[in-house]
């Protein structure tokens, strides 16, 4: 099963035009994710834990330069709106980006998602899907309506390096089609 350092080599092979942010220099610590368990009711596995404990929260995107950011009202392929992800978590920052935190999205999931799905940690950009876990259960969300729900048969690590995978994938094709020269 891949690990932490698994992930971490699969962003070391991204290009330069990838931007990666996080907070490693202020990660979770252990009491702060006791904490948040009890007051969620939530178990995280050993993957998670050494996620937060790690880094906490990312941001993986292309540079804007790169790949600019659609408009709202754009009319694009969906792909094209998916220019990076995001890795929710917490952080001991008490400044950290209140949108990147478990408790800002697990406040969302309660007022208009799924509760029983879990945590929801991860997002691909322009809405693209969402990702939750409950224990060791990772569902991914195609459609905000719940309608369109898969289990994902790998564990969190695994989860984390195919979306790197897609991502980068969709970075190639986006380069191609719009013949972006590096």
């Amino acid at each position: 099963m891949p690990t932490l350092d698994d992930f971490l080599d699969r962003i070391e092979l991204l290009s330069d035009d990838f931007k990666w942010y996080n907070y490693k220099q202020s990660p979770a610590t252990k009491e702060q994710i006791e904490m948040y368990e009890r007051n969620h009711g939530l178990q995280f596995n050993d993957d998670i834990k050494i996620f937060l404990l790690t880094y906490g929260a990312v941001i993986l995107e292309v540079e804007e330069k790169i790949w600019p950011r659609p408009n709202e009202y754009d009319v694009l392929p969906a792909w094209e709106f998916g220019y990076g992800l995001f890795i929710y978590g917490l952080s001991s920052n008490k400044d950290m980006l209140s949108w990147l935190t478990y408790d800002e999205k697990f406040l969302e999931t309660m007022t208009s998602g799924d509760i029983s799905l879990g945590q929801l940690f991860y997002k691909r950009t322009g809405n693209l899907y969402r990702a939750y876990i409950n224990n060791d259960v990772i569902t991914i969300e195609y459609d905000r309506l719940g309608n369109d729900k898969e289990i994902y048969s790998g564990n969190f690590y695994d989860f984390l390096i195919n979306e790197v995978n897609k991502l980068d994938a969709d970075y190639q094709e986006y380069i191609k089609i719009h013949n972006k020269q590096k």
